[in-house]
C-alpha cells in the first residue's frame, strides 16, 4: 500500500491535475483582479431583455470563477430577479444550482479534469455530451421554479453589438482556453499557462500583480486533495474492491447504469464528488466497459445534483445563510430540482445509448 501510495504522489497523472489547477487558479485570479467576471455580467444584462433568462446565464458566467463566496453574487442576482415570486429558500436553491452547472461539464474545474482523467475520456467528447445536459438543466429550473416569475422586458444602457464586444473582452481569455482545450485536446495546464501568460501581457500587468496572481494561485488545500483522491482511487484497485463491487450488484432486478445513479448519488452526498469519483469511476467501466462519454455525462449529472444536498458541499450553507433560511430549507427546495435533474439524465444517457 505504501509503494502504491508513493507511485501515486509521484506519477505524473497527479501532477499534470494539479499543475492544471494552479494555472487555472491563476487566471482567474487575473480576471477577478481587472472585474472581468463583473463586466461579463453588464453585459449579459444587455444582451438578454427576459431576466430570467438573463439572470440564469449571467449565473452560469459568474459559476466560472472558481470559490464559493461566487454563489452569494449570484444570489443577488435571483433576489433582484424573482422578487415576491419566489420565496427565500426557493431563491437560495435556484441560486446555488445555477452556479454550479459550469462545474459539471467545463475543462477548467477540478472535478471534470479529475473525472476524465481517471475514466480515460476525452476532455472534448465529455464536453460536447454534456452541452444538451446544460441546456436540459436549465429547463428543470425554469419548469420547478422559473416559470413562476413573470417575464418582464429590461432594458438597456448599451447596443446589442456593444454588449457582445464587452462580453468578448471580458471573458476571451477563458473562452480562448476552454475552446482550444476541447478542438485540439490539448493539456489543459499547458493551454491555460500560456493564456495566462498572455492574459497578463494583454492586460499589462505590473511586475507586483503577477507575483500576487502566482501567490494567490497556490492552494495547498486543494492540491493535497487532489493528491489524496488518486492515491484512494490507486488504493481501492489494488485492494481488489473494484473488482469484486459488481458481484454484488449484477444480480439486482435493475439496469447497471441505475445501480451506479445510486451508488454515485450516495456517494457524493457523503464524501463530495471527487472521493465519489475516485470510488466510483473505475467501478462504473467495470461494470459498463464500453460506457464511454455516454456514461460520464450520466455520473457528473447525478454527481452535480447531489454535491448541491451534501453537507460537505459549503455554498449550500453560505447561499442558505445570505437569504436568512437554513441548510435544511434550501435543501428542501433543491430536491425537485434533484430529482428532475436525475431524471433527465438517466433518460439522456439512455436516449443517446439507443440512438449511438
Amino acid at each position: 500500500a505504501g509503494q502504491t501510495a508513493l507511485h501515486t504522489i509521484t506519477g505524473w497523472d497527479v501532477w499534470s491535475v494539479n499543475l492544471a489547477m494552479y494555472v487555472i487558479s491563476v487566471l482567474v485570479y487575473e480576471l477577478d483582479l481587472r472585474h472581468r467576471f463583473e463586466d461579463a455580467q453588464r453585459a449579459m444584462n444587455g444582451l438578454m431583455r427576459d431576466p430570467r433568462l438573463n439572470t440564469s446565464l449571467a449565473c452560469m458566467f459568474i459559476g466560472l470563477m472558481q470559490g464559493p463566496a461566487t454563489v452569494t453574487i449570484c444570489g443577488g442576482m435571483v433576489d433582484t430577479m424573482a422578487g415576491d415570486h419566489l420565496e427565500n429558500d426557493e431563491k437560495a436553491a435556484v441560486a446555488t444550482y445555477l452556479r454550479h452547472i459550469p462545474e459539471a461539464m467545463v475543462p477548467t474545474f477540478t472535478g471534470v479534469i479529475v473525472a476524465c482523467s481517471i475514466s480515460g475520456i476525452s476532455i472534448s467528447s465529455f464536453f460536447v455530451w454534456m452541452l444538451p445536459m446544460a441546456l436540459l438543466t436549465l429547463l428543470a429550473i425554469y419548469l420547478v421554479y422559473l416559470r413562476r416569475v413573470p417575464r418582464t422586458v429590461g432594458e438597456t444602457g448599451r447596443s446589442k453589438k456593444e454588449c457582445v464586444r464587452l462580453l468578448l473582452r471580458s471573458l476571451w481569455s477563458l473562452l480562448l482556453a476552454i475552446a482550444v482545450i476541447i478542438v485540439f485536446s490539448l493539456p489543459t495546464w499547458a493551454v491555460v499557462a500560456v493564456v495566462a501568460a498572455v492574459n497578463a501581457l494583454v492586460e499589462k500587468f505590473s511586475a507586483q500583480e503577477v507575483r500576487d496572481t502566482l501567490i494567490k494561485g497556490f492552494d495547498l488545500k486543494s492540491l493535497l486533495g487532489i493528491t489524496m483522491t488518486y492515491v484512494f482511487k490507486d488504493l481501492l484497485i489494488l485492494g481488489g474492491v473494484i473488482d469484486v463491487l459488481p458481484t454484488y450488484f449484477e444480480h439486482l432486478p435493475i439496469p447497471a447504469f441505475l445501480v451506479l445513479v445510486i451508488l454515485y448519488a450516495f456517494g457524493t452526498l457523503v464524501a463530495g464528488s471527487s472521493a465519489a469519483a475516485a470510488a466510483f469511476i473505475p467501478l462504473a467501466y467495470t461494470m459498463i466497459p464500453n460506457g464511454g462519454a455516454f456514461l460520464l455525462a450520466l455520473l457528473m449529472s447525478v454527481s452535480f445534483a447531489s454535491s448541491q444536498l451534501s453537507p460537505t458541499h459549503i455554498c449550500t450553507a453560505i447561499i442558505s445563510d445570505y437569504f436568512g433560511v437554513t441548510f435544511f430549507a434550501t435543501v428542501k427546495k433543491l430536491l425537485p430540482l434533484f430529482l428532475l435533474t436525475v431524471l433527465i439524465a438517466c433518460g439522456y444517457y439512455m436516449l443517446l445509448t439507443a440512438v449511438f
